[in-house]
């Protein structure tokens, strides 16, 4: 089953809609384990559950029978507990990017001095799509449409900067693509996920050759921590625009019923720092207070360890929190921000 088949049937875009397979396809799906899980790979691990071609092909024929989007309404509770906080946060993401100017992994100083073309063009997209209503819809798909086409079909470009904000932008109308209800924009979504993985895996070149700040940062002069904050909002949003673009492609082959493994390449050499205190601060100097006086954690390969024994909830932001989810279970966050005082 694919987009097209949900546009031929004209169906609404529901993620609350409550269905549930009948047959062997509700047993393929039906994954409860009990064990908490390490890394995100483990999420495609536990939905990769390797079943012969003919069940596959038998689980296919039976989702394309009743022609609905595959939902997180379709799939074990345990596994929903690890997406639907994700999806809520991702439904938000076009809203604060005009609000806030930036997203969960892009850094809201990022584009300070020049937002490249590609991301100008999704930033108006987004204004578009929180003010759409009954009587502008059509004229707001047709624009978001436009855009994705238009971006789609010119070449990847080289500078770092230029590439991440074509990823970024990518993931933007992804979002409205897939959330905003029109089963119409289902052909336009499909099409953006090649793209999205090709973005992905230019992205972790870039990644690749970038380095970590290390020891204490000078308050006077301010040279240094002017350059060290620079440095940390370009590569920090970087790598957190890296996972999070391969989370939501794993998301929508999830939503589209197809059952696929995560990029493992992704995972190794993988870095990312975690501090809402550093990721929040205004300025070079309250981002060199933050990086010497609170607790950072620099996560390798999605190993989530020292965060969850040493981090308050006042350290993990929304990022943070939508990784954490995807890890262990919300039950399971839920329960490790209320036992330090804090609430998801």
């Amino acid at each position: 089953m694919d987009f097209q088949d949900v546009e031929a049937a004209a169906l609404p875009l529901d993620f609350d809609v409550s269905f549930i397979p009948s047959g062997s396809s509700a047993n393929i799906l039906d994954f409860d384990f009990s064990s908490g899980i390490s890394s995100l790979g483990s999420l495609a691990t536990m939905l990769d559950t390797s079943q012969s071609e003919e069940d596959q092909m038998a689980l296919e024929r039976a989702l394309y029978r009743v022609a609905k989007p595959f939902s997180p309404a379709h799939i074990a509770p345990f596994a929903r507990s690890r997406i639907e906080y994700s999806i809520e946060q991702l439904k938000a993401v076009p809203k604060m990017m005009i609000e806030h100017n930036g997203t969960p992994w892009a850094h809201s100083r990022l584009y300070e001095e020049d937002m490249p073309r590609s991301l100008q063009d999704a930033h108006a997209a987004c204004a578009l799509y929180i003010a759409k209503n009954e009587a502008n819809a059509e004229h707001v798909t047709r624009f978001i449409t436009n855009r994705v086409e238009e971006l789609i079909t010119t070449a990847l470009p080289d500078a770092p900067v230029e590439l991440l904000a074509r990823a970024q932008a990518l993931m933007l109308y992804q979002i409205m693509l897939v959330f905003g209800g029109d089963v119409r924009c289902y052909a336009h979504a499909e099409a953006l996920i090649p793209h999205l993985g090709e973005a992905g895996n230019a992205l972790l070149v870039t990644a690749a050759q970038q380095t970590d700040i290390t020891g204490s940062l000078p308050l006077y002069p301010s040279t240094a921590a002017r350059a060290a904050w620079r440095s940390y909002v370009f590569r920090e949003s970087l790598r957190r625009t890296l996972l999070s673009l391969f989370q939501m492609t794993a998301m929508c082959d999830l939503l589209r019923g197809q059952l696929k493994s995560c990029v493992h390449s992704l995972l190794y050499g993988n870095r990312v720092t975690l501090s809402a205190h550093l990721w929040h601060a205004k300025n070079s100097f309250d981002f060199a207070v933050a990086w010497n006086d609170k607790k950072h954690f620099l996560v390798k390969e999605l190993d989530f360890t020292e965060v969850l024994r040493d981090a308050q909830p006042d350290d993990v932001d929304i990022f943070a929190r939508m990784m954490m989810v995807g890890l262990q279970g919300i039950d399971d966050i839920r329960g490790w921000f209320y036992t330090r005082g804090g609430t998801l």
